[in-house]
């Protein structure tokens, strides 16, 4: 139960405000973008990799990545709260050893990550109109 709470906090403060916002000036569903940022995520690890095995395995999971943003956009996606605490915690331990050893290289990925994984679980995308309208009505002097 606390691991839901910790996971929706995250998701509803961090992450979920910017991915909408995104979706809204790029007129893209939050499916499309959780897909585009995997595709962006798998071309990091294959920017990343420092082995021949390693540069074929994310060279390959970038095509597939770059077929699947291309073919099923906007099709639904799944998004599991174990794998978006790990990807935090993931995170978390990259930013420490940054901080530690001032070796920052690689944090991104997860960010990619957790990016693609929050947009997932977005279900509906307010209007860009209507989110306007509803500040411009919150900020009027006149209710």
């Amino acid at each position: 139960m606390i691991f839901a709470k910790i996971d929706h906090w995250i998701g509803r403060t961090l992450f979920v405000p910017p991915i909408v916002k995104f979706c809204q000036i790029t007129r893209q569903s939050q499916f499309a973008v959780s897909r585009l940022f995997w595709f962006i995520a798998a071309l990091d690890g294959f920017y990343r990799a420092e082995t021949l095995v390693g540069s074929l395995l994310w060279g390959a999971l970038s095509l597939i990545m770059m077929i699947s943003a291309a073919r099923r956009a906007d099709q639904p996606t799944a998004s599991f709260m174990f794998f978006r605490l790990l990807a935090v915690f993931l995170l978390l331990a990259d930013v420490l050893k940054g901080i530690l050893t001032s070796d920052w290289a690689g944090f991104e990925f997860w960010i990619f990550v957790l990016v693609a994984e929050y947009a997932a679980i977005i279900r509906t995308i307010p209007p860009k109109d209507a989110a306007e309208r509803k500040l411009r009505r919150a900020h009027s002097p006149i209710n």
